[in-house]
């Protein structure tokens, strides 16, 4: 299926679905209201299913690591235990501190909650032909869909914040500051690399992230950008080796550590939330979302699709949990530098390198789709002024439309990005592997 084959303006499942209900008399204010609560009805089931086989799919994953069975009790092959421990959190007694801020003690559990299943609304997961139309699986298909998700993602902190302070705990309160910090240093970074995947896609609209991806995957052309916004999606979402807020050898439960029942439940269920959030947003934006061979025909293209887009969330979920199995936990000194002294420059960098080789007509960091008028005719004295035609093309041909200048500028580019890749992947060792702090601070720690 080519990429101009798919409906222009957007059309999703649930703009069918509330033609359906118009079709049968009902107003549109009305059928709107219905396709709303009927679409997040079903992303409300689909996330507690979800978690309840995340956790699961950890615990044997993890059990599998570390030589040993993993859950194996309740059900066949223990496939019952997630059931068991959340009635278990249902019904665990609800306790709040004598000395506790009791409304922002409630509330912080839902503020962290919330801004996690909104930040799905906005998640293609795949594509459906409906009678001869092609519908985008996805609950509301935003045109600054990128930008939508850093916003909401941000709010989530705020969560984090009240749970912490209201719990009148010491060590709930470190947890909190602690988690602020992480979240704000590997916040800066994510979004430069996001910004990449915009400049590269032409769009904040996932959607045309995907089709953007139509002829090679951006996790090629873009993997520094890819890699960075890895190591950030693991740190924002409190993972090992970057779950210090969480750290129960020094804070006992982080900012948590105060809560039972269902409050800590929804502090669980927003944690795996976000886990399958940024897994999604891995897949949507480098790994090509839906892309793949519909091995079914073209009526059954919505299974197809979603089955690609689970395999490939799945692959990504599994390692994040590796990484939990593997790497122990950082320092707060090395979770820090690493995300200002070297992810930052590097994310910045990899930023202006995609964007110098998109203004030079680099095919290969701008999807394929190349301005027909070079900058350099665009620019000079005399030159081009009218608004140039934008053309897709192979990545033979594209080079093949460069000029001097602008394959010097490839060349450069593609040197740069070695340099980056090179360079990141030598300050991540050196951070796993554990440096020496310098000056004052070695010396309090030697006596």
């Amino acid at each position: 299926m080519k990429p101009q084959e798919y409906l222009q303006p957007p059309f999703s499942i649930w703009d069918a679905f509330r033609l359906f209900l118009i079709k049968y008399g009902i107003s549109y204010e009305v059928a709107d209201a219905l396709t709303l609560v009927v679409a997040f009805t079903i992303l409300l089931v689909f996330v507690l299913v979800m978690v309840l086989g995340l956790v699961l799919l950890e615990r044997k994953f993890l059990g599998w690591i570390q030589i040993r069975p993993g859950p194996n009790r309740v059900g066949p092959w223990g496939l019952l235990q997630t059931v068991a421990d959340a009635i278990k959190l249902l019904l665990k007694e609800d306790i709040i501190p004598l000395n506790a801020d009791k409304l922002t003690f409630v509330m912080a559990p839902i503020v962290m909650f919330l801004p996690s299943l909104l930040a799905l609304v906005v998640i293609p997961f795949g594509i459906a032909n409906i009678n001869g139309r092609y519908a985008y699986i996805v609950i509301q298909d935003l045109d600054i869909g990128i930008a939508y998700l850093l916003a909401i993602s941000a709010i989530g902190v705020i969560g984090i914040i009240m749970g912490g302070w209201a719990s009148n705990n010491k060590y709930s309160l470190y947890g909190a500051m602690r988690s602020v910090a992480q979240l704000i240093s590997y916040e800066v970074p994510m979004v430069l690399a996001l910004v990449s995947v915009a400049l590269y896609a032409g769009s904040l609209r996932l959607v045309d992230v995907v089709q953007a991806q139509s002829h090679i995957f951006a996790f090629w052309p873009l993997f520094p950008a890819f890699l960075i916004f890895l190591i950030c999606g693991v740190a924002e979402t409190n993972r090992a080796p970057f779950d210090l807020p969480e750290a129960e050898s020094e804070l006992v439960g982080g900012f948590h550590t105060e809560y039972s029942g269902m409050k800590f439940a929804l502090f669980f269920l927003a944690e795996y939330i976000n886990i399958f959030a940024v897994s999604a947003l891995v897949t949507v934006c480098f790994l090509g979302g839906w892309k793949g061979p519909v091995f079914l025909g073209e009526n059954l293209i919505w299974l197809t699709s979603l089955f690609w887009f689970f395999l490939k969330v799945s692959s990504v979920i599994i390692l994040f949990i590796w990484f939990r199995g593997t790497f122990p936990r950082i320092r707060v000194d090395q979770m820090m530098h690493f995300a200002w002294k070297f992810l930052l420059p590097v994310s910045v960098v990899q930023l202006l390198i995609v964007g110098w080789a998109i203004t030079y007509r680099n095919p290969i960091l701008s999807g394929n789709v190349i301005p027909t008028v070079s900058a350099s005719d665009l620019w000079a004295p005399g030159g081009v002024v009218e608004i140039p035609d934008y053309v897709h093309v192979t990545t033979a041909q594209g080079l093949r439309m460069l000029n001097q200048s602008e394959f010097i500028a490839f060349l450069w580019s593609l040197l740069g990005f070695l340099m980056v890749i090179l360079f990141l992947g030598g300050m991540l060792y050196r951070t796993m592997k554990g440096f020496t702090p310098s000056g004052r601070l070695f010396k309090e720690i030697q006596t």
